[in-house]
This record gives C-alpha cells, structure tokens and sequence, in this order.
C-alpha cells in the first residue's frame, strides 16, 4: 500500500491515474448491453468493419465486395482508414464488432486525455493545468453527442490528434534547448530537430488526423495556419522553416498510401462523393445550425447535446480576471490563440453565422455543430488555466473534487443517449440487401456516395443484379459449370464454347471478375 502511495505522490503517475478514472467515467454508459451502438452513424461502422475484415481475409483492404449485393463498395478508397482497420485488433481475442467498438472508443477517449495532458503540461509547464484540462477534454458534453448519440466513430477518434497537432506547432515555434544537449557536438551536427525531440509531434498527430476525418482535418489545418500566421516573425528562423518541412514531408509520404489512390479515382473515374452538392448540402448546413441557448443547456426534448458544458462556462466567465495574471506567463500567446479560436469556432454554429455563404470547400463540413469539436479542446485548455491561475491552492484534492462536480453535472445528459434491446449483429453478415424498398441511406452504403455516379444512377441494376457468370450470346454453346463466388473472388468451368463465342464471352468474363 505504501508503495502505491508513493508511486501517486509522482505526478505523472497521478496524472495517468486521473484521466484513467475520467475515461471510464466517460465510457460507463458502453457497459450497458442495451447501448445503442448502431443508432445514427454507428450502424455504417459496423458494417465498415464487417467489410473490412472480410477484404482482409480476401487479401485486399479497398472494396467491402459483398456489399451492394455484390457489386462492392468503396469504403476503404474514400473514406479515413484509421478506424476501419485498428478496432478490427479487438478481433483477436474474439470479441463481436460491436465491443471491438466499444474498447476501440475506451482507447481514443483515454489517448486524447492523456495527450491533452502532455500537451497542456509541457506549455505551461504545470502538471495541474495539464490533468485539469484533460478532464473537462474527457468529459466535454459535446463527446458523448458523438459517442452516444451519433455514434461518430472517425470524429470521436479526432479528439486524439488535435493536442498532438497543436502540441506540434508550439514546440517547433518555442525553442526550449537543452544545455547538455547542445554541448553534445554529434547533437549539433544533426539538424533535422534543433528544437526538441519531439520535432516530429505535428507530423503524427496530422497524421492521424488525416487517416481519421478528413474535414475535421480540413478545419484543423486553418486554425493550425492561423496560429503559423501569428507566430509568422520566426518563420525567418532556419530550424523552424527546416522542422517544418520536414514535418511537412513526413505527413504526405506517410499518409500517400491513402490520398494517392484517392486523388487517382477522383481524375480517372465519376464519383458520387465528387459531385457538387453531395458531401456539401447547403440546406442541411442550414437547417443543423444552433440556437445560442443549446451552448448553456440542454432541453429535454433535445435530440442532440450540444452545451459547452457548465464548470467551462463559469472558467471562461472569470477570463477577464484571469488574463491580467497569465500576461506576463510565456504561454500567454497560446493562451489568447487558444481562446479566441474558441470562441470564433463556437460562434460559428450559430444561426447568426452566415455559413450558407462560405466557400463550398469549407461547406463540406456537412453540419456547423462539428465545430464544437474545436471550441470543446480550445476551452479545456483556457478554462484550466483560468481555474489554475485564479485558484491558490489546486491539490489532489481539489482535482478529485473538480472531477466529482463535472461527473455530476454530466450526469443529467445520460438521458439523451439511445438504448436498443435484443439487438443481434449477425443479421447485418453478409450486408443487408439493396432492393426496391431501400431508401436514400442503407445500412453499410450510408448514401451510396462512394458509387460510381453511372451505379449509383442505375440502382435497378444493383437491385436486381445476380451473382451468376452471364453468357452474352444466347446463341452459343457455352455452358458454365462447378461457379462459384467467394467475396471478390469467382471460380467456374466454361466448356462447350464454339469458336464464334469464344472471344466475346471471354471478354465479357474478365471485365466481370
């Protein structure tokens, strides 16, 4: 016992300790059986992963190939990859789709609090501000809308890899040398990172942010070009310039495996996903847009939960006493990037915001209320320095006590979340049918956008397709004998084939298979 003790009294233990209990705090509600998993986006990434695991056991990852009654499908080619493929690992020790979810979402709500931490800790140098602002990370309302309601698998995923993008930029804009280190002359000599060894953070978590969401990727990218912009003097810097070109380069090549094929089908072939108005739908824009009140609370007859969360709001009311205090603090900077960007990315949810009006490339963001994504991590970080700063004393016991009161006050919000009973995946393998009675979302094709725009507009061929080799010419002999069709692949005998068929039957074969 004294040994565990002991071991707490070191504050990164204590810290990993904390945000270990906010995320199980986060992830209870995943211990009920009933937890509707497949409600609103949930049930397309359970299909995904069905698909993607039999692609793999096909030998390939790109075409879910039983999905649209056997034509296939394209998940893999446009949508982030990340999450069709890493919570398939759960499958190892033989757990169903749905729990290979639910442990995959526990992963990511603890990885973006614990990079929250080391983030928030290495700029203000404060561990307390570092675990404070990785509790209300955690615990954001606007987390269990996308865990629990909306069952965003790729944007609950993105929380992860913001601290690491921002955490990125900041060390390469802030040099901290370290004295042993640059007496070390083989150091000197190797100026890939002359500011720290984590030169690299900005290229992993831009990274995983791209093989995530791409439009929480898009928006990252402008408050990340944001924040350059106001640090743009030490851009006359060499190491910086040096650091982030590397970084740069790090993140195409390592990320070209999904973007290069992506870029390939959008020049070489018509998709749905490409065509104006499908992944951009002004109207929708409009019509999800928010009334200023659902940032304070949430009504009961609210479908979705939208509030910035209560002890946040009462941190940023104290800003204006807070601010004179951090002036003269080296993060004052990031601290005012911080809550400015926040603000603006909540303002921008709102009816009053004319988003209709934007350019069509930053429409794509589909709903204005993904913004709050943003203003979730921007204020955790402002509201823990508020409450840090303005606090005399920030203890264990406080931390625990901070902890109690936003689990409490998050509590009410439980009510929201989806529940389903008696729910049974098996009945989603093979992919749910595509027939006459399928409406413009299908479970495992969402809106069919990752068709081919001549598919997609000829649905009565996918609905009434067979799964048979077909003979062209009626005229011919040509019999087919002992077919057989496993996901992508097809095996059959054609014997009787007079000299007059052979050529176009053959043709016709190959461009099947």
């Amino acid at each position: 016992m004294q040994k565990i003790k002991d071991l707490l009294k070191d504050e990164k233990y204590f810290a990993i300790l904390i945000i270990l209990i906010a995320s199980m705090i986060a992830c209870l509600p995943l211990i009920n059986k009933n937890i509707d998993m497949t409600y609103d986006d949930g049930i397309q990434h359970i299909c995904r992963l069905m698909g993607t695991y039999q692609s793999l056991q096909e030998g390939q990852t790109k075409i879910m190939s039983n999905f649209c009654n056997g034509f296939g499908y394209s998940w893999n080619i446009f949508y982030s990859p990340l999450t069709a493929f890493v919570p398939l690992i759960f499958k190892l020790i033989g757990v169903s789709y749905v729990v290979c979810i639910k442990l995959f979402m526990f992963l990511v709500v603890f990885l973006s609090g614990y990079f929250m931490y080391i983030f928030v800790k290495e700029a203000t140098q404060s561990s307390k501000i570092g675990i404070i602002a990785s509790i209300i990370y955690i615990l954001a309302p606007y987390r269990l809308t996308d865990m629990y309601i909306r069952n965003a698998l790729a944007e609950l995923t993105s929380f992860v890899f913001l601290p690491l993008v921002f955490m990125g930029l900041y060390n390469i804009f802030n040099k901290k040398e370290n004295n042993e280190e640059m007496q070390n002359e083989k150091l000197k000599q190797k100026k890939i990172f002359m500011y720290n060894k984590k030169g690299i953070t900005l290229a992993i978590g831009a990274i995983g942010l791209i093989l995530t969401h791409t439009v929480i990727t898009m928006y990252t990218a402008i408050f990340a070009l944001i924040y350059v912009l106001i640090n743009i003097k030490k851009l006359k810097e060499k190491e910086v310039i040096n650091t982030l070109i590397i970084n740069i380069f790090l993140i195409l090549i390592i990320t070209s495996f999904f973007w290069v094929p992506l870029l390939e089908h959008k020049m070489n072939a018509e998709y749905e996903v490409f065509k104006p108005g499908r992944m951009e739908r002004t109207e929708v824009l409009i019509a999800y847009k928010l009334d200023f009140y659902r940032l304070f609370f949430t009504k009961s007859t609210d479908y979705m939960i939208y509030e910035i969360g209560i002890i946040t709001i009462i941190s940023l009311f104290l800003t204006p006493i807070a601010i004179k205090k951090i002036k003269e603090k080296e993060y004052y900077k990031l601290y005012i990037f911080m809550l400015i960007s926040g603000i603006i990315s909540a303002i921008m949810t709102l009816k009053v915001f004319p988003f209709e009006y934007m350019p069509r490339v930053l429409k794509m963001i589909q709903f204005t209320f993904r913004l709050l994504e943003f203003s979730s991590f921007f204020f955790s970080i402002v509201a823990a320095i508020n409450i840090c700063t303005l606090s005399k004393k920030i203890e264990v016991k406080e931390i625990i006590i901070l902890l109690l009161a936003i689990t409490i006050l998050t509590i009410p919000l439980k009510s929201h979340l989806q529940t389903l009973e008696n729910y049974d995946e098996s009945k989603l393998w093979p992919a749910v049918e595509v027939n006459e009675n399928t409406g413009r979302v299908h479970a495992g094709l969402a809106s069919f956008e990752y068709l081919p725009t001549k598919a997609f507009e000829n649905r009565s061929y996918i609905e009434t397709r067979g799964q048979n080799v077909i003979v062209l010419n009626e005229n011919s002999s040509c019999q087919i004998e002992n077919e057989v069709k496993n996901g992508a692949k097809m095996s059959f005998d054609v014997k009787y084939v007079l000299e007059e068929t052979r050529n176009r039957t053959a043709i016709y074969i190959l461009f099947r298979l």
